[in-house]
């Protein structure tokens, strides 16, 4: 298995307006499911669409499977599938001349695979494009990148739409993806709970910066909450920020990485609860301020 990286970013850095992106600095590895969270305007998509090469950054580096765009964004599009809320594929009026035009540019089709993919998304190849619900839309997206053996699977907000047997069929394709170690998936979503589940690795970007990046265990491990009594102020720790404090009570998120578990016996403070962190309770915690804590 090649050590290449799928996805290597070297002082990535783009602006559009007001709005700045970066500087980035990570490294993705192969055969991984990587979930990018972060609020809405955080610049997922934006980030998203430079690695796909539908936009130009204002400086640094963009690798692709050890190519770099965009100088080699032609082949890296011929590996690469994305999928977007923005894809509009009214052009070709069915379901079925849209898939028929675009299999014809990617030797890694899977005919079989897309037959058993429109089966269970219910599309019919019959069905007019410009009818299909959002999730629909969403839905033959989805066929389109999946009925190809790409070795990076883009995914910007894959579930948006997407009724429950939609998803699970979407996440049992990821995982029969990622069980080939060469093959990588980034998936974008506000599923915090699905993510949790089906991801190995974390990014969390807010305000155009990657605050978190880290493989999901050992990530979920760095962190606690905890509930504390407290006498007189809350005291200065390294690694230790107060989440919410209502009289004599207090919350805390406890980076284990810079604060040991002992740091807070004695004192004025008495803790009462460990609570197990949650990729949700990490993403609101870290969102609501921006700490380097990239790993």
């Amino acid at each position: 298995m090649t050590t290449t990286p799928a996805i290597e970013l070297s002082d990535l850095y783009c602006t559009s307006g007001k709005f700045a992106l970066g500087p980035i600095n990570t490294t993705v590895p192969r055969g991984c499911v990587l979930a990018l969270i972060g609020p809405n305007g955080a610049g997922k998509t934006t980030l998203l669409d430079l690695i796909m090469g539908l936009g130009r950054p204002n400086r640094g580096h963009i690798q692709i499977l050890g190519l770099s765009q965009p100088v080699d964004e032609v082949a890296i599009k011929a590996r690469v599938a994305y999928v977007t809320p923005d894809l509009n594929f009214n052009v070709w009026g069915t379901v079925g001349r849209a898939i028929d035009f675009i299999r014809g540019f990617y030797p890694d089709w899977d005919a079989a695979r897309c037959d058993r993919l429109l089966k269970a998304f219910e599309l019919k190849r019959t069905d007019k494009i410009n009818t299909l619900s959002f999730g629909g839309r969403i839905k033959l997206s989805l066929i389109m990148a999946l009925s190809r053996d790409a070795d990076i699977l883009l995914l910007d907000e894959p579930t948006v739409g997407l009724d429950v047997n939609a998803r699970r069929v979407l996440f049992h394709e990821i995982l029969e993806i990622v069980k080939n170690e060469s093959r990588t998936v980034v998936i974008s979503s506000h599923q915090l709970d699905d993510l949790e589940r089906l991801a190995d690795r974390c990014a969390i970007l807010v305000g155009g910066q990657l605050i978190a990046m880290a493989p999901m265990d050992g990530l979920l491990d760095r962190y606690r909450q905890i509930d504390c009594l407290i006498e007189g102020r809350t005291p200065t720790i390294e690694g230790v920020r107060v989440l919410a404090r209502q009289d004599n009570r207090v919350r805390l998120l406890i980076d284990r990485s810079l604060c040991p578990d002992d740091a807070l016996t004695g004192g004025n403070l008495q803790v009462v609860a460990d609570i197990p962190m949650t990729l949700e309770d990490l993403f609101v915690a870290l969102a609501s301020d921006m700490p380097k804590v990239a790993a």
